[in-house]
């Protein structure tokens, strides 16, 4: 492979970054992040396949909203 662009290194410093990053968290912001990534990307699938959104799916989405808030602190103090 030849010399990279300017953006091509610019990617590669950026995903160094986030991977330092995700590699920083604890378990518990990391399991936070990650069950709102499957929460949001399976009612982002109902709702393009059946123009509808489950109360199950709304009750999920909640619990990932609360996850989100109490481990990385996003509340009002």
């Amino acid at each position: 492979m030849g010399r990279k662009n300017q953006w091509q290194l610019e990617r590669d410093k950026a995903d160094a970054l986030r991977t330092k990053a995700m590699k920083s968290l604890t378990v518990d912001q990391l399991n936070a992040i990650k069950d709102t990534h499957k929460t949001l990307a399976d009612c982002l699938m109902m709702i393009r396949d059946c123009n509808d959104l489950y109360l199950s799916d709304t009750r999920k989405l909640d619990d990932a909203f609360w996850k989100l808030q109490n481990e990385f602190n996003l509340g009002e103090k």
